[in-house]
């Protein structure tokens, strides 16, 4: 079986560097803008909703406050034995108790969903830490790799083998044959030379 490699475009490693580059920088980007909106929606919920309902439910029992108040203000006015009715007090009595209750409501729903929002955002960052790390640690080496891949192919391309090994030795020529003569004296220009010997 052969060892030999079929190599058909090494820019084509170059091309994967540039394209792991820029993973990596919009991937830096992208957990850079991930943890600020992380990071604004725990403080919404943790600390903005957290004390909006809150207040709210001072605010309800402040309603209710005054509306009994003013129920009771309405009953006082009976006229002999016939009592009012107070309809608009008591309808605003009960109003403040539906006010109130949605304010327990939502301090409650606040509470639960700050527990899951915290779960689920450590998960996230044990993910995003894992990616950062391997932004941080692996990804250099694996541009260095690339680079050195990269060398060795261009070097073995142009005949240099591995890059830094020495070229090889250029093989000795050997020199032509010599060419076989006529005879052991050339003739006089324009007559071969006579067979035998020297011409008289």
């Amino acid at each position: 079986m052969s060892g030999s490699a079929r190599i058909q475009s090494i820019d084509a490693v170059g091309l994967l560097a540039s394209a792991l580059r820029r993973f990596a920088e919009e991937s830096s980007t992208a957990l850079i803008d991930l943890d600020l909106e992380l990071n604004r929606a725990l403080q919404w919920i943790r600390e903005d909703r957290r004390d909006y309902w809150a207040d709210q439910v001072r605010r309800a029992w402040e309603k209710i406050d005054q509306a009994r108040m003013e129920l009771d203000r309405c009953l006082m006015m009976a006229v002999g034995d016939q009592r009012p009715s107070c309809y608009e007090e008591r309808k605003a009595v009960e109003r403040a108790k539906r006010r109130l209750r949605l304010a327990e409501e939502k301090v409650e729903a606040v509470r639960r969903w700050t527990h899951t929002v915290d779960r689920e955002t450590l998960q996230f960052r044990v993910a995003s830490g894992q990616l950062s790390g391997w932004l941080q640690a692996d990804f250099p080496q694996a541009i260095a790799s690339l680079g050195r891949m990269t060398n060795a192919l261009e070097s073995y391309v142009a005949g240099a083998g591995p890059a830094g090994a020495s070229p090889p030795e250029a093989a000795p020529q050997e020199s032509p044959p010599p060419a076989e003569t006529a005879a052991a004296e050339p003739g006089v220009a324009g007559q071969p030379a006579a067979e035998g010997g020297v011409g008289a």
